[in-house]
């Protein structure tokens, strides 16, 4: 017999769950890049990508040995890089 207590706990994490796939399928989670993934979205190398990060650039976070970039990252960097054509 499971007690009140893990019942409850169990009930928290599916509730979570769900929450979270009610976001994913709404949109409102923001998309998340692998550095090889980011290159292919940018449609640059792997080393552009790497060389953003290293000079500062491209801003990321590091789960283990994963390079993570998040939309609004890729959003700044094409609005930093974003030059306005004059005529």
């Amino acid at each position: 017999m499971i007690s009140e207590t893990s019942f409850m706990e169990m009930q928290s994490k599916m509730d979570n769950i769900i929450t979270t796939l009610n976001d994913i399928k709404d949109g409102t989670v923001e998309r998340v890049y692998n550095t090889k993934e980011l290159s292919e979205y940018l449609k640059v190398g792997v080393s552009a990508i790497e060389k953003m990060r290293q000079d500062g650039e491209l801003a990321y976070a590091r789960l283990g040995r994963t390079y993570i970039y998040t939309q609004s990252d890729v959003d700044n960097l094409i609005k930093k890089n974003h030059i306005e054509f004059v005529s």
